[in-house]
């Protein structure tokens, strides 16, 4: 698979769990500030001071606190990937930190495991073509050409209607439109079921497969995640269900395997 990538985030980025915007920063910082002060003048007042020093230092400290959460905006914008943003050559771009998660339950770029690979790469009736050329058909009687395949990285799989199937499951699934490394309610995943397919259509891929290792269990936290869509023609979100895929590969009616 071929796309275009960014790596905006800066070190700290994968330590810390959520960003307050600005507004939530203002809102923080105001009421922080309007106890401090409240605070001092009842003090004040309970000494017999005045007030009026408090006043025009409060003034001060908010103008400085406007211009604070302005920036702090500003430098979370600057880090922002427009969601139109495409490649040089047309090609949709995607953030390092999306591609490298596991969000509702999609391969991880860095996972390479067995656990990763595509069931339909090098399915039957799918042909095989090698770097010097030579291209056969799969099927159950030419193993020792399978395990050439397999084995060589350079080599292409491509089904019944000309595509290209990848060794591994998409590491791009929901990364789309700048998407972040996780499934939230701003930015939902696609269900992970088979069941899910016909209705998703073409913005469904296959998650990690199902097993007794891997349960699909999304450890949804309130508010956190993960979240996906409750149906493809909505915005309406729920927490995911399921975040794993059936693991047998599955044909439809023109023998093209998903």
């Amino acid at each position: 698979m071929s796309f275009t990538t960014f790596d905006y985030t800066i070190a700290f980025v994968s330590e810390i769990e959520y960003y307050p915007d600005a507004t939530d920063l203002a809102s923080i910082l105001f009421a922080i500030l309007v106890v401090a002060f409240t605070a001092a003048i009842s003090l004040k007042y309970h000494t017999g001071e005045g007030t009026t020093k408090y006043r025009s230092s409060f003034i001060t400290v908010m103008l400085a606190v406007l211009v604070f959460v302005q920036y702090y905006q500003l430098w979370f914008a600057l880090l922002k990937l427009p969601v139109d943003f495409k490649s040089v050559d047309g090609k949709p771009a995607h953030r390092w930190d999306c591609l490298e998660s596991g969000k509702g339950g999609k391969r991880s770029l860095l996972d390479e495991t067995s656990e990763a690979l595509n069931p339909c790469f090098l399915h039957k009736n799918s042909t095989c073509t090698l770097l010097d050329g030579t291209a056969k058909e799969i099927n159950s009687t030419n193993t020792t050409f399978w395990n050439l395949c397999f084995e060589e990285e350079s080599a292409v799989n491509t089904g019944p209607g000309g595509q290209v199937i990848e060794k591994f499951l998409p590491e791009a699934r929901d990364c789309n439109n700048a998407a972040g490394e996780r499934c939230t309610k701003s930015q939902p995943c696609t269900p992970c079921g088979l069941d899910r397919k016909e209705e998703f259509g073409d913005r469904w891929d296959r998650c990690l497969p199902c097993s007794s290792t891997n349960t699909g269990k999304c450890n949804f936290v309130p508010d956190v995640g993960p979240y996906c869509f409750k149906s493809a023609l909505s915005r309406e979100v729920i927490p995911c269900q399921v975040c794993c895929t059936e693991a047998a590969a599955q044909y439809d009616e023109d023998g093209v395997c998903f």
